[in-house]
Order: C-alpha cells, then sequence, then structure tokens
C-alpha cells in the first residue's frame, strides 16, 4: 500500500534563486518527505506523470503554463494533490480565482520560507481532502446541509455556464458567499436558485471576510422559500406553495431537534472513561452529528461497510437489532451499534474494551436514544 511510500512535494517556480533557497530550508524535513524542483510549469506536469505528488508550491507567474493554469491541470487530473499558490503580484482577484480553483493555501511574496515550512507540513498531516461533482440529481442546497452537519472549514466554488460563485464554511456555518457583484445573503440565495451546475470544494480554507451571520437552517429556508416563488408554475395556487414551504420548516426543525438530541448523546459518552471520538450517521452515510474531536467522512467508509455484512449475517443466524460489531483489536478499536436506520460510530482509547465501554455506557445510551 502506498501509505508506507515517501510522501513527496513538488516545488515550481522559474526564479532558480528561490528554489535553491526552499531546496536549503525544506531539506530539514528529508525524513518526511522527499523535495522535487520543476522550473517550469511543463517540467512539473512531467514530474506529476512520474510520481506520486502530495502537495505542490507554484508561483504564478511562469514562462510557460502559469500557475493558475497548472492549477486547473493538476485539480483535474490528480485531485488528491493540494496546491499551494505563491506570487509576489498578489491581488484579490488572484486570491479569488486561486481559490475558485481549488487552491488549498494562497501566499504572497515576499514571505519567510519557515511559512511555506509549515504550510507544506500541516498539508501533508491534514487527511480530508476537497471534492469535485455536479450538481444534476443531488441539489446544492444538500451539499451545503453536508458542510453544515459535518462542521466543515471549506470554500466551495460553484459555477453554471459563465457564472461562478463561492461560499465559505467556517465551523460548519456559512459566514460568506459572493457572485459577480453580489455579496452575503443575496449571494447565497442566488446560487441555491441554481438547478444545475458544478462545484469544487476544498478543506480548511477560511473567509477573507464574513459577510454573514444568520444561522444555516435559516439560510436553507429562505433560499428554498425564495427559488419556489420562481418557480410556482402558471395556475398553481400560491396557499399550496406556501403551505409546502411550512412543511419544509416543519421537517428541518424535526430534523435539527434530532441532531440535538444526537449530539447531547454525543457529550455524554464522551464522560464515560475509554471514550475517544464518535459520530452519529444515517442509512444513507450522512453525517448527524459529530462531536468536536473530529472524525473525517471518511472513516466512516469501512466501519459502515463491515457492518452492513455483519447486520445481514446476523439476520441469515436469526439476530435481532441492535447490532454491535466490534472493529480492531484491544489497543485500537471501535465499535459500530445500529439503532433502526442511525449508526453510531465510537473510537476508543488505548487499552479500552470494546465489552467495557459498550456496558459503561448502555445506559446512557438507552436514555438518549428513548426520546428519538
Amino acid at each position: 500500500m502506498r501509505g508506507k511510500e515517501t510522501k513527496k512535494v513538488l516545488v515550481v517556480d522559474d526564479e532558480e534563486t528561490l528554489t535553491w533557497s526552499m531546496t536549503k530550508t525544506l531539506a530539514k524535513d528529508k525524513d518526511k518527505y522527499e523535495l522535487i524542483i520543476a522550473n517550469t510549469g511543463k517540467e512539473a506536469l512531467q514530474a506529476m506523470q512520474e510520481d506520486h505528488i502530495d502537495v505542490v508550491v507554484t508561483d504564478v507567474r511562469m514562462p510557460d503554463i502559469n500557475g493558475l493554469e497548472l492549477l486547473t491541470k493538476i485539480r483535474e487530473k490528480y485531485p488528491w494533490t493540494k496546491v499551494i499558490i505563491m506570487t509576489a503580484y498578489g491581488s484579490s482577484e488572484v486570491q479569488k480565482e486561486a481559490t475558485k480553483r481549488g487552491s488549498y493555501y494562497y501566499i504572497e511574496k515576499p514571505f519567510e520560507i519557515s511559512d511555506i515550512r509549515a504550510l507544506i507540513l500541516k498539508a501533508l498531516e491534514e487527511k480530508k481532502g476537497g471534492f469535485v461533482g455536479q450538481v444534476l440529481d443531488l441539489q446544492l442546497v444538500d451539499i451545503i446541509q453536508m458542510g453544515c452537519l459535518g462542521r466543515f472549514t471549506m470554500s466551495l466554488a460553484v459555477s453554471r455556464g459563465d457564472e461562478e460563485g463561492l461560499i465559505y464554511f467556517k465551523n460548519g456555518e456559512i459566514v460568506h458567499a459572493e457572485i459577480g457583484d453580489l455579496e452575503g445573503e443575496e449571494a447565497l440565495y442566488t446560487m441555491l436558485g441554481w438547478k444545475e451546475g458544478r462545484f469544487t470544494s476544498q478543506m480548511g480554507i477560511t473567509a477573507p471576510k464574513e459577510t454573514i451571520t444568520d444561522r444555516w437552517e435559516h439560510l436553507l429556508l429562505e433560499g428554498m422559500r425564495r427559488r419556489d416563488e420562481v418557480d410556482v408554475p402558471e395556475g398553481r395556487d400560491s396557499s399550496i406553495l406556501l403551505q409546502e414551504v411550512e412543511r419544509a420548516f416543519e421537517d428541518l426543525d424535526k430534523e435539527i431537534e434530532m441532531k440535538e438530541s444526537l449530539e447531547k448523546v454525543l457529550r455524554l459518552l464522551a464522560s464515560i472513561e475509554g471514550y475517544k471520538k464518535g459520530m452519529w450517521v444515517d442509512d444513507k452515510g450522512r453525517i448527524l452529528a459529530i462531536d468536536e474531536r473530529g472524525l473525517a467522512p471518511t472513516d466512516t467508509v469501512i466501519p459502515l461497510l463491515m457492518y452492513t455484512m455483519a447486520t445481514r449475517l446476523g439476520k441469515v443466524l436469526g439476530n435481532t437489532l441492535p447490532l454491535r460489531v466490534n472493529l480492531g483489536y484491544r489497543n485500537n478499536q471501535t465499535i459500530i451499534m445500529g439503532y433502526n436506520h442511525l449508526f453510531l460510530m465510537v473510537v476508543l482509547r488505548e487499552r479500552t474494551t470494546a465489552d467495557e465501554f459498550y456496558y459503561a455506557a448502555r445506559n446512557v445510551l438507552e436514555r438518549g436514544l428513548s426520546k428519538l
């Protein structure tokens, strides 16, 4: 598996004095990653064809392929690679364009090479990547909801034809949006009105400013209401539309109430010895609640797959839910528990067995889940 291979960092800049200086400083981390140097965009792409690159640090102005064009090509062909943009010709337009195209970070020259070193190490340590997709059957509101329920800090670039916009999240709240000359809530509502488009997210990106203060739940409901007003078919009774919007409010209120209850259960579990971190998901894989210790969404894939397999086997053997699945060994255990359409995933601290934790926690679970 590739996890045991040496990580690789590619620095791209046509200024040889800068690359020499960076090589000298970054050599301190040779035990953490291998450093590769390219002086043109073409050399960089060739290097990426020949090897798996984890992080690219690139200048914007280069003689053949500029840094933004290189960023676009990397995001298309190597979406797992994080790209740090550096430039001596900084502007808000360049920064905005870099963020739209999915850069991991943007830094202006002159800078301390120690700052670049810290950024590289941070990028290599972070497991969360971004995602690229197309909004067709899946609505933009669903994607935004995932970011909010997951409490992500990230940017979401959304495009439709020639129109492009940006939405920024901070710990699961929408704090800024912009499209064209619009900013704040109006920019967000404009994008929520789109029925299709493309999106690119980048984790860990912070907003250049904060123009939105309302809760994300209220923002999405208002966006839904505005979109429905525009989409009312000719001859359709507006009172029926109002009833549908009111029902949407009720459904979301129920979802918020459930989310708060599940978060309360996690807080109670955190007081039990042996608990490390936890997450609630539903049978569609949506994250419903996650504690502040932080589980990445990808951490749920293999455990939930194992749970599904064990559930099917349990039905064959005549067992009934709730079913508990223990994964790992004594010093590294994860428990998956099923409750109807909900799944609780708990990662335990070292030297805590699944049985020890489960018997200590079952009263908490019974009290917390009886209200759902």
